[in-house]
């Protein structure tokens, strides 16, 4: 078994911070949250935020959602004193913490829209929404990059392709899908939704 520090594979990981804020707050509460998100991309390894606000008649906590390219790269920002600050920063604004998640790998995708929490389909799911997003790409790739890649060694052909696919997927497919099969990914339970 190998260490997360010689994993040559590091699985993309996403933390999801959820606060409710004291009423009148809301303001200096947000201020920080933008400070927040301004220091965490100057971290190696970031690779988005998405802030979600209070809805009426839904969410009525803030959700921060920070997605980093690697566990270690992750850690590298929570333990940092700039975010310590920010944070303690945020507690004399919010009343409690009500969430901290973290997921890896294709879990990071699969993120309800809109939800509190974050929570996996079953993997046989995951793997059959991957599937579906897989398949139109493929085509592509074949036709417009394989070409290109002929005066590579036979064994460095696949990366630049799975490069493409591993991007398309990520940042165009997936939300796609996840947004489109959202029934069947999260069908809901007793009139709402996981």
């Amino acid at each position: 078994m190998t260490s997360a520090t010689s994993d040559p594979r590091p699985q993309p990981v996403t933390v999801v911070l959820t606060r409710r804020v004291k009423p009148g707050s809301e303001q200096a509460f947000e201020a920080v949250l933008h400070r927040i998100a301004d220091q965490a991309v100057r971290f190696p390894g970031h690779e988005g935020v998405t802030i979600l606000r209070p809805e009426p008649d839904g969410r009525t906590a803030y959700v921060l959602v920070l997605h980093f390219r690697s566990k270690l790269e992750l850690q590298a920002w929570t333990t940092s004193s700039v975010r310590a600050t920010l944070l303690a920063e945020a507690d004399a604004y919010s009343d409690d913490m009500l969430e901290t998640q973290q997921s890896a790998g294709l879990e990071g995708w699969f993120r309800l829209p809109g939800a509190e929490l974050v929570r996996p389909p079953p993997r046989f799911k995951m793997a059959i929404t991957s599937w579906i997003g897989i398949v139109p790409l493929l085509v592509p790739v074949s036709l417009w990059v394989a070409p290109h890649l002929t005066s590579l060694p036979l064994a460095l052909r696949p990366v630049p392709a799975a490069l493409v696919i591993t991007f398309a997927m990520t940042y165009l497919i997936m939300p796609i899908l996840t947004r489109a099969l959202r029934a069947w990914l999260w069908p809901a339970r007793q009139g709402h939704a996981p």
